[in-house]
């Protein structure tokens, strides 16, 4: 994959569409404890099931020059 900027230099950013959590398996959640049906939300999609890619590309000067 080649980039290059399109016009003015800028941010930019671009996201993938969603996935299965591979943490919890998409459940969003696990067990707290074996003896207890208590349950906390997946760190990683944060209770969702799912969780997304956001690749961000920030254009700066060639100051190497």
């Amino acid at each position: 994959m080649i980039l290059e900027p399109s016009g003015r230099i800028r941010k930019e950013a671009f996201c993938t569409r969603p996935m299965v959590c591979p943490y919890c398996n998409g459940r969003g959640w696990f067990h707290t404890n074996q003896q207890e049906p208590e349950t906390e939300p997946c760190p990683d999609c944060q209770g969702t099931g799912e969780v997304i890619a956001l690749v961000t590309i920030d254009w700066k000067p060639n100051n190497e020059n």
